[in-house]
């Protein structure tokens, strides 16, 4: 899977879910932040878990769906904004490589 079919399939969904014309900007950004905070409950659960305090757990599946959630729901909102999401990580990843007199790079293509 690479981020254009994941903006096929994602666009393909979200023209059948119930409401999406009413998903602005706004919505789109707060539905990311939402699915971030989701992702750092699990981790917190699962170091609660490593570390030994008592509490509810979860496990490196459950980190890895609200990894996934995250990255859909950006999906989501670069394509409301017209972003090339390989684009831009390629472009972004250069940079700091450069910055930091690194060598790994991604080609022109991403």
């Amino acid at each position: 899977m690479d981020f254009g079919r994941l903006r096929e399939v994602n666009d393909a969904r979200r023209r059948e879910w119930p409401g999406d014309e009413q998903a602005d900007l706004g919505f789109r950004a707060l539905e990311v932040a939402g699915e971030a905070g989701e992702l750092c409950e699990a981790m917190k659960k699962y170091l609660r878990q490593q570390k030994g305090i008592a509490g509810s757990t979860a496990t490196l599946d459950d980190i890895a769906d609200e990894m996934a959630d995250c990255l859909i729901a950006v999906d989501l909102l670069a394509s409301q904004l017209g972003i090339d999401l390989g684009q831009a990580v390629a472009r972004k990843f250069n940079r700091t490589s450069e910055k930091y007199g690194l060598k790994t790079r991604f080609g022109e293509d991403g």
